[in-house]
């Protein structure tokens, strides 16, 4: 049901989720399943663009950031990327992110979902307990798939398998550099090469306001939240908007607006740290400090690579490369992933501040298990995310390779820029700023290096095009200068998380294992605000599994009586 006129003010619901992103529509609908005589309000910032042709098309992906359906969350000047501001990348429509990612659909290591439950103090986020969510949303692409592994019947529809004709060139080459073959990324070890898996439908985008139904969901959009309404027990009662309005909730409030708006709504509602909230001149309910603190993303560095044959159509932009499939998803095939060697990581932690003599933090601890995976390889048939100063046309002459920081150790910030809720927070996301984040990707760089070096690449491939007046990164190229080429020209891939943290301790956390806000009643957040640690892989299928684990808490709660206003 869309909003399509003013409301009274003061409408009530049961249930009132605020954000209707990625998480949010997921959310809605599955407590609509579960709970089908209650009153759901979905509550989005944005509009109601599920058919909008750049929403849509996975073609037209790279098109979306410069319309109003993405907002850029630039960075502060970040003092390891040489000065330089970083564009965050988050949907702002009904669907959020899923209407606006490129599709990867991947499933974390068992072990970072594993650190998860220690994080949190409860098995419900193990793998094994966690999978049965991650199954839930998920319609696997082979009918012959691990049943054990994967859904079969779930909203979202994965695909895999698209050939191109660089295929088997780059499968080969993964191989000669001693990647094992891994015939399956989301089963919980993705170790080795593996087939790249998307989301993509039939050449469609699957955004959760599609695949999810939310046709008896009441849809608030164009609505900004302004504030989460607290009663003087703390407990939350409904959300204020910036146009005036107010809704009020019977028994739950969920906040769902992502890992940079979430934080900001928490603290102008007065619940977070006290050092923002007296700056700003905000009465503080709940002294929370960890709120928008715990910031990670995957950063990763990209670089062009000359074809020697592009008149055979190997690459996007050439008229020979133009097969219908081709148009159907993003030119990947394969994806590497590994971990960096113990010893390497432990020194360089050790560096940083933790300890490798026995009596090491926890954290460490855990990213030093070898099951953890810390980067991620891949080659793309296009010249895709390289930034500046590269004299590379998209012409089928070149394609691209991107080493992903799966496991970063820096962790950043978002604060509040002013008491209003209409300016955007501060992110300071302190990329690149351990000596463990530079071991890890120059470990990345270094292995695509040794990948394009083998028979199989050389075969097809010239050599590396670097930016205007920068050296080739070879295999034996220097720490300064892969750490320059880093700083200057790497980039995010828009996986923000973490800044509402789950955990035991409400000095060092957010939400607890049942992702009810430590200190409040009634409020929960569901979405990537609240992973306690990074995982290695893209967010949005461990982002659904967390609505869907949401979605059988909050029933539960509301079936006992939750608490009602």
């Amino acid at each position: 049901m869309a909003d399509t006129k003013p409301l009274a003010p003061d409408s009530v619901y049961d249930i009132i989720i605020v954000g209707g992103g990625t998480a949010g529509c997921a959310l809605a609908s599955r407590l609509q399943t579960l709970l089908p005589n209650t009153s759901i309000a979905l509550i989005e910032h944005g509009p109601d663009e599920r058919s909008h042709p750049h929403v849509v098309n996975p073609q037209a992906a790279p098109l979306l950031p410069q319309t109003d359906l993405v907002v850029n969350y630039r960075t502060t000047s970040q003092p390891h990327l040489d000065g330089r501001s970083v564009t965050n990348y988050a949907g702002r429509l009904l669907s959020g992110s899923s209407a606006a990612n490129y599709g990867a659909w991947m499933r974390a290591p068992a072990a970072d979902y594993d650190r998860w439950a220690e994080q949190a103090g409860h098995s419900r986020w193990t793998y094994k307990e966690f999978l049965p969510h991650l199954r839930r949303t998920e319609h696997h692409y082979d009918p012959d798939g691990d049943v054990e592994q994967h859904g079969f019947d779930g909203p979202i529809h994965t695909t895999s398998g698209r050939v191109y004709p660089l295929r088997d060139t780059f499968h080969r080459a993964f191989l000669d550099i001693g990647f094992q073959e891994n015939p399956d990324l989301n089963n919980g070890s993705p170790h080795g090469v593996a087939p790249w898996v998307e989301n993509w439908r039939d050449g469609q985008r699957q955004h959760s306001g599609k695949a999810f139904d939310l046709s008896k969901i009441h849809l608030i959009t164009g609505a900004a939240a302004a504030r989460i309404s607290l009663n003087p027990d703390r407990v939350a009662t409904g959300v204020e908007l910036m146009d005036g309005r107010t809704f009020k909730a019977r028994h739950e409030v969920v906040i769902s607006c992502g890992a940079h708006r979430t934080p900001q709504l928490l603290m102008l509602s007065g619940v977070g740290p006290s050092d923002q909230l007296d700056l700003h001149a905000l009465p503080q309910v709940v002294d929370l400090p960890a709120v928008g603190r715990n910031h990670f993303d995957h950063y990763s560095i990209h670089q062009a690579w000359k074809l020697r044959f592009p008149e055979r159509g190997l690459a996007m932009g050439s008229p020979a490369f133009n097969k219908p499939e081709y148009a159907l998803g993003y030119p990947v095939e394969w994806i590497g992933t590994y971990a960096v060697p113990k010893e390497t990581l432990a020194s360089a932690m050790e560096s940083d501040g933790g300890k490798s003599d026995g009596s090491a933090d926890i954290e460490s601890i855990a990213l030093l298990d070898p099951s953890r995976a810390h980067i991620g390889l891949l080659a793309a048939y296009a010249p895709l995310n390289l930034g500046s100063d590269y004299d590379v046309p998209l012409d089928g002459s070149h394609i691209s390779t991107g080493a992903l920081l799966y496991q970063p150790t820096s962790r950043g910030r978002i604060t509040l820029s002013s008491a209003d809720p209409a300016e955007q927070p501060v992110v300071d996301p302190k990329y690149y700023t351990t000596l463990a984040d530079k071991e890890m990707l120059r470990s990345g760089v270094r292995r695509i290096a040794e990948l394009m070096q083998t028979p199989a690449a050389k075969e097809m491939v010239q050599g590396e095009t670097p930016p205007r007046g920068k050296p080739v990164l070879g295999p034996d190229a220097s720490d300064e200068d892969i750490d320059a080429r880093i700083r200057a020209y790497g980039e995010v891939w828009h996986h923000s998380a973490g800044t509402a943290a789950m955990g035991k301790d409400p000095n060092t956390s957010v939400v607890n294992a049942e992702l009810q806000v430590h200190g409040v009643q009634g409020l929960r957040v569901v979405d990537a605000s609240i992973f306690p640690s990074p995982i290695s892989a893209a967010p949005q299928a461990t982002v659904y599994a967390v609505a869907e684990l949401a979605a059988g808490l909050i029933a539960g709660s509301v079936s006992e009586g939750g608490h009602a206003v």
